[in-house]
């Protein structure tokens, strides 16, 4: 008998692979570009395109504090320290996303959902580069 393999999006995985090594391949931005079709896109497109939206991804400022507060693992507390950024301000700063979007950051959830939004973002940018 052969070993069993999976393939999703071009990929193939052996039985053998473990869970990570999986997750890792799945999910990373370069096969989520090449899982992306035109019927998703636009409907990406469109809500990417939205002006809140818009006006969050393109305050590098706010961005830069975004990818700290999830590099930290959404700690308040560890972010502000290590960014010199004090604690209101960065609470300042993500209620503002709050009020543009609804997504609450502190939120594992919420989280990961504007995570997803970013990666997204980034894919459709890498298809206006082509």
């Amino acid at each position: 008998m052969g070993r069993k393999k999976l393939i999703v999006c071009n990929l193939s995985f052996d039985e053998n692979d473990t869970i990570e090594s999986k997750i890792l391949k799945m999910f990373s931005p370069e096969n989520l570009i090449n899982c992306f079709s035109e019927k998703n896109y636009e409907s990406y497109k469109q809500v990417i395109d939205h002006a809140n939206i818009q006006m969050i991804l393109k305050d590098k400022e706010l961005m830069d504090t975004i990818h700290a507060f999830f590099e930290n693992n959404l700690n308040t507390s560890v972010t502000s320290t290590k960014t010199f950024m004090h604690r209101n301000t960065l609470n300042y700063r993500l209620d503002k996303v709050k009020k543009l979007t609804g997504l609450n950051l502190k939120l594992f959830e919420h989280a990961i959902v504007f995570k997803n939004l970013m990666i997204i973002n980034d894919i459709i940018n890498s298809f206006k580069e082509i």
